[in-house]
């Protein structure tokens, strides 16, 4: 890899790392090609892979973050369903919202290397696309889905949100380029201070409960994926 990673890419603070490849779609300029190459063998199994969403910045994230915890955008449970929060505590807002929203500063599409994928060829051009399990395991992308599993790593990708563990619900449309992803979560490991300073100078709704329980939250939520079966690198 011809790049050097710096702090600011690790938390979705800059974009020098992405290239844009689709219209409003940037992704790590490392990871282009390997996407492409992804692409051109899945049209060949008459799938046609498109980005939903790609590189995402930390302003992005916080925003989603705060509409979900203010109530202005729904939070879902495991199986789809709105949480109605009125009765919860900040801790257990958290907690929901990590089932399927990742803390702003760690989400894995800050680094450009993680991508929401779906099969333009499965559905029609007014399809509102809703990323969630049921199109992927019994929907339209259930054959994009049984494909991606078996070929995805032969070009360095995989599914990092995979297994129905204790931490993220199951993605089934989330990829990730394995040789850039895995470097970007452990420089994050490494410097944990540099995300504690970043949210403390923020303004994210549940600071206190983040804060207190930000070790907890890393290791159930973000460094609790699955691991890359299949890619060598």
């Amino acid at each position: 890899m011809s790049f050097k990673l710096n702090t600011a890419e690790i938390l979705g603070t800059c974009s020098n790392h992405v290239l844009e490849i689709e219209q409003g779609i940037f992704v790590h300029a490392e990871m282009a090609n390997s996407f492409n190459n992804l692409q051109q063998e899945a049209k060949l199994a008459g799938l046609d892979i498109c980005i939903a969403s790609g590189f995402r910045n930390f302003e992005r994230q916080l925003h989603i973050w705060n509409a979900k915890f203010n109530g202005l955008r729904p939070i879902l449970d495991r199986q789809q369903r709105s949480i109605d929060t009125s009765s919860l505590s900040e801790w257990e807002i958290v907690q929901a919202i990590l089932t399927y929203s990742a803390l702003p500063g760690t989400s894995r599409h800050h680094w450009g290397t993680d991508i929401d994928i779906y099969d333009k060829n499965a559905v029609p051009s007014d399809y509102q696309l809703q990323l969630v399990p049921s199109e992927y395991h019994q929907g339209p992308f259930n054959a994009l889905s049984n494909w991606i599993i078996k070929n995805s790593h032969k070009f360095g990708f995989y599914l990092p949100y995979q297994s129905n563990n204790a931490g993220v619900a199951p993605e089934p449309w989330h990829i990730s380029y394995q040789p850039l992803s895995s470097m970007y979560q452990d420089r994050l490991k490494q410097d944990p201070q540099c995300l504690i300073d970043c949210l403390s100078q923020s303004n994210i709704a549940g600071k206190q409960s983040i804060l207190e329980n930000l070790e907890y939250i890393l290791t159930h939520y973000v460094f609790n994926i699955s691991s890359p079966n299949g890619i060598t690198l």
